[in-house]
C-alpha cells in the first residue's frame, strides 16, 4: 500500500470511530506502530485535526471531513458504469482492486451521489471468470517483465507452443488480445487470450531491447495505418 493511500485510510478509520489506537491501525493496515506514529505526525503537520489521549489513542476533531470529490450526476454515473464494466471483464485480482476503488470513491463523494446506483450492470459470466484466471497472471508477467510459455489454439484449431515476451493487453469489446514479442517468429504477435489453452509464467525475465517494446509495436502499427506499403510483421489471430 502506498503512503498516500495509507494516510487516507488512517483518516477514514479514525473518523469512523470515537477512539482508535496505534496498535489497531497498525494491525488493520499491516504496518508497524512506528510507521503509524510517523504517519499521524505527518497528517497533523498537514493540518488534519487529530488529537491523542493516553490509554485511548487517536481521535478526529468532531465535524471534520475530507473535502468531498465533486462530480456531476452524469460524471458519477459514468464513473460507476466504467467501473462496473471493467469489473465484469477484468481478472479476479483487478476486479477486487476496482471494487476497492469504488468503495473509496463512494466514501469521498457527497451523500446525494453516494445514494445513486450505476445505470449499467456487467455481471461476470462464467466464461469471463475463466478468462480472468488468465488475465491476472498475464498482467503480473507484463508488470514484472517475465517471459511466458503458451499452448495456443488458433482459428483453424491448430495448436502451437510459443515463448512470448508479454507487452500489453488490449480489450476489443468482445475479447482480449495479448501483444508480445514471439521468440519463435522473432516478431510481434497477437494472441487471443480466450484461445490460450495453457499458460506458464517462466522465471526468465526479458530484456528491454530497442525494437521489442510496446512503444515500438504501437509506433509500427501507426506506421502501418498511415503507410499501406509498410511491411510491419505481425499477425492478428481471429
Amino acid at each position: 500500500m502506498r503512503r498516500a493511500e495509507r494516510l487516507f485510510q488512517i483518516v477514514q478509520v479514525i473518523g469512523a470511530s470515537q477512539w482508535t489506537t496505534a496498535q489497531a491501525l497498525a494491525e488493520r493496515l499491516q504496518v508497524s506502530e512506528r510507521t503509524i506514529y510517523r504517519d499521524v505526525d505527518h497528517l497533523s503537520a498537514s493540518g488534519v485535526p487529530l488529537y491523542s489521549q493516553a490509554g485511548k489513542g487517536y481521535a478526529l476533531l468532531e465535524g471534520y471531513q475530507l473535502p468531498p470529490l465533486m462530480f456531476s450526476v452524469e460524471e458519477w454515473q459514468a464513473l460507476l458504469t466504467g467501473l462496473s464494466m471493467a469489473q465484469g471483464w477484468a481478472g479476479q485480482r483487478q476486479a477486487e482492486a476496482l471494487r476497492a476503488v469504488q468503495e473509496k470513491l463512494a466514501m469521498a463523494v457527497p451523500s446525494h451521489l453516494r445514494a445513486l446506483a450505476s445505470p449499467v450492470s456487467a455481471p461476470a459470466l462464467p466464461e469471463r471468470r475463466m478468462l480472468g484466471a488468465l488475465l491476472d497472471p498475464l498482467q503480473r508477467a507484463i508488470r514484472e517483465r517475465s517471459k511466458v510459455r503458451v499452448h495456443y489454439r488458433d482459428v483453424q484449431e491448430q495448436f502451437s507452443k510459443r515463448v512470448i515476451w508479454p507487452l500489453g493487453l488490449y480489450f476489443w469489446g468482445h475479447c482480449w488480445t495479448l501483444v508480445g514479442w514471439c521468440e519463435l517468429r522473432k516478431a510481434f504477435r497477437h494472441f487471443r487470450v480466450d484461445r490460450i489453452v495453457i499458460l506458464q509464467t517462466l522465471s526468465d525475465r526479458y530484456p528491454h531491447l530497442p525494437g521489442h517494446t510496446l512503444a515500438d509495436y504501437e509506433a509500427a502499427m501507426d506506421a502501418r495505418c498511415t503507410d499501406p506499403q509498410s511491411t510491419v510483421e505481425e499477425k492478428t489471430p481471429s
